[in-house]
């Protein structure tokens, strides 16, 4: 299965506007997590503004994702590990405000130990930007650099363990 964009670059319409337009404002109002007048206007103003973004730069854009289900595949170890993480990360705040943590580390990976950085195809640049969304998804690590060039991954991490 493979699903594009939304449209082709030159074939923008109202209703992919439309959708990205409620997408987004529904996105800022969860996070804002209240209703008020000022929050019904900040998210209009900014659902518009991201939509104009959305609009303007995808038509200059050159690269253009095409999904397929392995490029969504880390995307769902990275979601069942978020409540382990989190509890993880709290602790180590904790202990961090007990002055018993030190900070983070930052450990370099080769790029051909892990799957979404060395992806072929068309399918590519999107797996590339899924795995490296999904590796950072998580509270407990995140990606520094995707060296391609070198066939690093640089991940900084507050436990003893980098994903």
């Amino acid at each position: 299965m493979r699903a594009g964009p939304i449209s082709g670059i030159k074939e923008r319409s109202t209703r992919d506007a439309v959708a990205i337009w409620i997408a987004l404002a529904l996105a800022y109002l969860v996070f804002a997590g209240s209703l008020s007048v000022n929050e019904g206007l900040a998210t209009v103003v900014c659902a518009t503004l991201g939509t104009a973004w959305w609009w303007v730069a995808g038509r200059r854009g050159g690269v253009r994702f095409r999904f397929d289900r392995a490029a969504l595949r880390p995307v769902g170890p990275a979601l069942v590990g978020m409540p382990r993480q989190t509890a993880r990360v709290g602790l180590h705040l904790i202990k961090a405000l007990l002055g018993r943590a030190e900070g983070g580390a930052t450990r370099d990976r080769s790029a051909a130990e892990i799957a979404w950085a060395t992806p072929h195809g068309d399918t590519a640049p999107a797996a590339r930007a899924v795995g490296l969304f999904a590796a950072s998804l998580a509270p407990d690590s995140y990606v520094l650099t995707l060296d391609r060039e070198h066939g690093t991954v640089a991940t900084h991490a507050l436990g003893d363990s980098a994903s």
